[in-house]
């Protein structure tokens, strides 16, 4: 989506933001890189925290315990494509791929998914070594994700990931390296969540068709459902609970879950954000609630599937919340709970630093 493309860039280069000042279980990690945009965050093999960032070419690591921060250059291959959205700061500083996606596979390795190049990179926790790949013929290479937002899942064999304008999902092998993809049946779908749950299936949001697919590797069929107008623009999928896959509605501000077998969706709409508090990652925790973060509301959210309820917490430094959204917001994408230290991970695009809020 364009429009969301272009607000988040306009807010993260005229707001980049160091950290507020720690405190009430919050502590935050700055970045080097300045005008970095952490974007995507997820646990490495190595019990650290890796997220990588949507305007400069880096992965980031944070060590816990130590509290460590490294950042590591994604060497692309691919020259900055010349999109309208992009094109002048691509220009200027020559960095800018929209990464917002990284998964640990199961091969040992972290993953990224690379924005609007298109690529593939990865990470080996031990050696350091980044690695990039294409993943597919030039056309596809180049033109297949350049929304840019997208994501990924780790599979037993490869990472699924999505491409946005192509309307494709994939799956990247970690053995061959080699992709190979499938086409959404809705045209102009805009794939985007995907997360491989239980039934072995491959579930999908389709943000612009207001649909949830769902991908069967075995037979390689698809079955979509349409969504009511309250699970409008239907984003990240990233918890299953309850014998339901969960998801975020950007457009909705809801929270919304289909059942597995009973294929039954429900919608659950947020009752302490603004309207267009734009709910966009979301992340379980081991108590059952749902965390998720919002892109115009400077806050943590729950929603807990037992109690029918949600909660917000505020970030410290926000300087004022009317109606439920955030003046100068952070743009929050990034939201990830770690079973190891037991805390909810954060970041905004519009800040230089990734958070932490410990349970």
């Amino acid at each position: 989506m364009a429009w969301k493309s272009t607000l988040l860039l306009t807010l993260a280069a005229t707001r980049s933001i160091a950290a507020p000042t720690a405190l009430n279980g919050f502590k935050y990690y700055n970045l080097k890189t300045p005008l970095a945009a952490p974007c995507d965050i997820d646990t490495g093999p190595d019990g650290a925290i890796y997220a990588d960032t949507f305007l400069s070419n880096k992965i980031v690591r944070i060590d816990p315990k130590s509290g460590v921060l490294t950042e590591y250059d994604i060497p692309y291959t691919l020259a900055p494509l010349p999109v309208p959205n992009f094109a002048a700061l691509s220009a200027a500083q020559g960095r800018i791929a929209g990464s917002c996606v990284v998964r640990t596979g199961k091969d040992g390795k972290v993953y990224v998914a690379t924005g609007i190049r298109n690529q593939m990179a990865r990470i080996d926790p031990n050696t350091k070594v980044v690695e990039v790949f294409n993943t597919g013929d030039p056309v596809q290479n180049a033109f297949g994700d350049l929304q840019p937002f997208n994501d990924g899942w780790p599979g037993e064999t490869g990472m699924w990931f999505t491409m946005t304008t192509a309307g494709k999902l994939c799956l990247f092998d970690y053995v061959t390296t080699k992709t190979k993809c499938w086409t959404v049946p809705t045209p102009g779908s805009g794939a985007l969540g995907v997360q491989v749950a239980s039934d072995k299936a491959v579930w999908i949001t389709e943000m612009l068709s207001n649909k949830i697919g769902r991908f069967d590797p075995q037979t390689q069929t698809w079955t979509e459902y349409p969504l009511p107008a309250t699970a409008a623009l239907p984003t990240v999928i990233r918890v299953e609970y309850l014998g339901k896959i969960w998801f975020t509605s950007l457009a909705g501000n809801s929270q919304v879950s289909i059942d597995m077998k009973t294929k039954a969706i429900q919608v659950f709409i947020d009752d302490k954000t603004s309207p267009l508090a734009l709910p966009n990652e979301n992340t379980l925790d081991r108590q059952g609630r749902i965390w998720f973060s919002t892109i115009t509301s400077n806050t943590l959210n729950t929603y807990t599937p037992t109690t029918n309820q949600f909660g917000a917490i505020a970030q410290p430094g926000t300087l004022l919340n009317v109606g439920g959204a955030s003046v100068l917001p952070n743009g929050n994408i990034g939201m990830h709970y770690d079973n190891g230290t037991n805390a909810i991970w954060f970041a905004g695009l519009t800040t230089d630093y990734v958070g932490r809020y410990q349970l």
